[in-house]
């Protein structure tokens, strides 16, 4: 059995849609135009895969129509893209499925966004807003009518291409229409100009381009061209375009794709598609998994019980993006299905979704549903809130993205507020997580601790852990470490404080560099003096101010690095702006008095040299020595 490419496109949308197990469209604008390639080569792209429903049961399906218009980017865009864009597939309201897509659905949407859509992309580069326009571009997939393989002379023509060109909305320039490198020229259309005269949004009765609306198409793309040609290239050129358009028509668009069909009772349909899926390497753990939930969880008996996991995760990630915007880009679908597989015991990994039977996705959904803790009534609020108190808690210790940005962790901090509702975001907590993130960076560069199969070991631990019931309950950092009995070597504490630097500018979070993050924060009485302080209170300051380095280094006669972990001190931020600010390192501490000095000093492992200008060499070095020995000291066992 078999069914054209037009035949697919005319009926997305309008009769064919995809199942709510399905997961989302993932392909990039790359693979987009290899697929449009790989066709118009002939090339084999497989089978597509229906499942033919039954009107009277549409309502036990949760069905998603295909996307049109992408956003191809993680980057959150602006409202006015999201007006025309769209991030995920979107619900169908108002239509019947007849036919729903269970395997297929990346070719399929290709292309429909080839022909009949297009996406927009994020270019704003590194350090821009993704919230402003500017730095967005609505593209359409292109073919470079002067491309064909057989007209390759007189450097007029190369081979097949297919690329993503900006139309000029938002913030791009049109990339369309006639462009030049070098000798080799390109005239670039939108594909979906052979498609019904390119008409946005068709679907339903799109009609592929033949005979003399073809070449009207063509000639008036080609004469339209600023292109300084004689006659005969002219004609040459247009001969060439010709072909490509014809290529595409009949290669592309009339092409004939392999197709399975079933009709097998619903029942039966996520254990077809499991076996389709996990048989390839596309697809990924949590994509599955996500796909295991919408196949039986929207089915309870119980009405009021009726679950979209689609839908309830990107409220959830709408809602945490919201709140915890410092990690916008790391909140995702997959961090809240591995932390609902966290709290079952599991992980998401290929070998393990085939255990997950339907008691285990029973014991998924009573986690999810449990809410005694807190307000009655609200469905999902603990497992809620028990993500977002590990997001807090992070948060407010002072780590940022920039230095953490492993996602299992904050599941693994969901699973010990999950399994202890007692427990609070406070100071304890706090500052025992940030000693584990810092103690986590001081290892993970020699010893990969900040990985998924570490966090699942220390997953199991905090699922069996009892807490003291005659103390407060405080996050188990030192525990978990002592469980897989890891511990630094006085080599690897060595080569961190060697290596550690800070580069900063006015609005950077409290540390940007990871070995600075492990270094400072693991001077444990550099902050801790004071049970209502956390580590979000403190700056890094540089001991012999940045806008001295000059002076520094003519006292010394050399340039001194004062990026150097010797050189950097954790203080609070009002005494590091109002009190310090850029003042010598001996000037500031003889106007604090003697004993806050001596303090200052001890808690900053300063050592026995004096902070003047010309010994800022020797300060550094001696400095980082002191350190290096604290640290082994402390934790190298």
């Amino acid at each position: 059995m078999s069914r054209q490419v037009s035949d697919y496109l005319s009926e997305i949308n309008d009769h064919i849609f995809l199942p709510g197990l399905q997961r989302e469209f993932v392909w990039n604008p790359r693979q987009i135009e290899e697929l449009f390639d790989s066709l118009i080569r002939d090339y084999p792209i497989g089978a597509i895969t229906e499942w033919r429903v039954r009107a009277a049961n549409i309502s036990d399906y949760n069905s998603y129509n295909f996307l049109r218009m992408y956003v191809a980017d993680d980057y959150r865009p602006p409202d006015p893209v999201l007006a025309e864009y769209d991030l995920y597939n979107q619900e169908v309201e108002d239509k019947e499925p007849e036919i729903l897509i269970i395997d297929g659905q990346q070719r399929l949407n290709s292309l429909y966004i080839g022909v009949e859509g297009g996406i927009t992309v994020y270019n704003g580069g590194r350090g821009k807003p993704s919230d402003e326009l500017q730095y967005w571009e609505g593209q359409r997939l292109c073919v470079d009518l002067f491309g064909h393989p057989e007209y390759d002379r007189d450097d007029t023509a190369g081979d097949y291409e297919f690329e993503f060109k900006s139309t000029g909305k938002f913030g791009g320039t049109d990339e369309t229409g006639y462009t030049i490198t070098g000798d080799t020229r390109h005239l670039w259309m939108p594909v979906g100009e052979l498609w019904n005269g390119g008409d946005e949004g068709s679907s339903g009765n799109s009609t592929v381009l033949e005979g003399r609306s073809l070449s009207e198409v063509v000639d008036e793309y080609v004469d339209t061209a600023e292109l300084r040609a004689d006659n005969e290239t002219r004609y040459q050129l247009r001969s060439i375009s010709m072909a490509v358009a014809r290529d595409i028509t009949s290669n592309v668009l009339q092409d004939d794709l392999e197709t399975d069909s079933t009709n097998k009772d619903r029942s039966e349909i996520p254990e077809i598609f499991t076996r389709l899926n996990m048989e390839g390497s596309d697809p990924k753990p949590y994509q599955l998994l996500l796909s295991k939930l919408m196949s039986y969880w929207p089915y309870a008996e119980e009405e009021n019980e009726r679950i979209n996991p689609r839908e309830v995760i990107q409220d959830w990630i709408d809602e945490f993006k919201q709140k915890f915007p410092e990690y916008e880009q790391e909140i995702d679908r997959k961090l809240f299905l591995r932390y609902t597989a966290y709290l079952v015991g599991t992980d998401l990994l290929r070998s393990n979704l085939s255990s997950i039977d339907e008691e285990r996705m029973d014991e998924m959904r009573e986690r999810w549903l449990y809410n005694e803790p807190v307000v009655a009534g609200r469905r999902f609020e603990w497992f809620r809130t028990s993500l977002e108190k590990a997001f807090q808690t992070v948060i407010e210790s002072g780590v940022r993205s920039s230095v953490m940005n492993t996602m299992p962790i904050f599941a693994l901090l969901g699973v010990f507020y999950y399994q202890n509702p007692d427990a609070e975001v406070s100071d304890a907590n706090r500052e025992s997580v940030f000693q584990f993130v810092a103690r986590a960076l001081l290892l993970n560069k020699y010893y990969q601790v900040l990985t998924y199969g570490k966090c699942r070991n220390w997953m199991r631990y905090l699922r069996e852990w009892e807490p003291d019931p005659n103390e407060p309950i405080v996050f188990p950092g030192d525990e978990l470490f002592e469980s897989e009995n890891i511990s630094p070597s006085a080599e690897d504490i060595r080569r961190v404080v060697a290596n550690a630097r800070y580069e900063s500018s006015p609005g950077e979070p409290v540390f940007t560099d990871t070995d600075v993050t492990a270094v400072l924060g693991l001077i444990e009485e550099s902050y801790t003096q004071s049970t209502s302080t956390s580590i979000g209170d403190y700056s890094v300051d540089h001991i012999y101010p940045k806008s001295r380095k000059e002076s520094v280094s003519e006292s010394i006669g050399e340039t001194v690095d004062l990026n150097r972990i010797g050189n950097l001190q954790l203080l609070p931020h009002e005494m590091n702006e109002e009190i310090k600010s850029d003042q010598w390192p001996h000037d500031w501490l003889d106007d604090l008095g003697n004993a806050e000095a001596e303090r200052i000093q001890r808690i900053n492992q300063y050592p026995d040299i004096e902070p003047t200008p010309e010994d800022a060499q020797a300060f550094i070095q001696a400095r980082e020595e002191q350190i290096t020995d604290y640290l082994i000291d402390k934790y190298v066992k």
